[in-house]
């Protein structure tokens, strides 16, 4: 290889670097369950399209990182539907305790099974 060929085919650090960080942007474009672990471990508090919340939404999580009123306000921002898989995917409810209950009766019933969890695990 010549100091010609390396020259034409050397790419600068930014241009490295934009590429990388292109790709992960597809990858978090693509897979937003990925996006909101990256997004937690460097701590920043960031909104999801209402498509993706109810996939996301960890309510135990919720429960055991924020204020209480703050993190029923963001379960109850999501339609009672979505807060139902929530609360069946996590085992915080069954369907008649979910039954004909609005958005923010829900993200009571989830807030509180949710610390319930948390204090079963902590005094086991």
């Amino acid at each position: 290889m010549t100091d010609n060929q390396t020259t034409e085919n050397a790419t600068s650090a930014l241009e490295a670097l934009d590429r990388v960080l292109e790709e992960l942007r597809r990858e978090f474009a693509a897979n937003p369950e990925f996006a909101a672990r990256v997004v937690r471990a460097i701590g920043a508090q960031v909104t999801f399209d209402a498509k993706d919340a109810a996939k996301l939404m960890n309510p135990i999580e919720l429960a055991a990182s924020k204020p209480e009123a703050d993190a029923k306000a963001e379960m109850a921002s999501l339609p009672a539907a979505e807060l139902k898989k929530v609360a069946k995917s996590f085992n915080l409810a069954t369907g008649p305790d979910l039954k004909g209950k609005t958005s923010q009766q829900l993200a009571d019933l989830l807030y509180r099974r949710a610390h319930l969890k948390i204090s079963e695990r902590s005094s086991s």
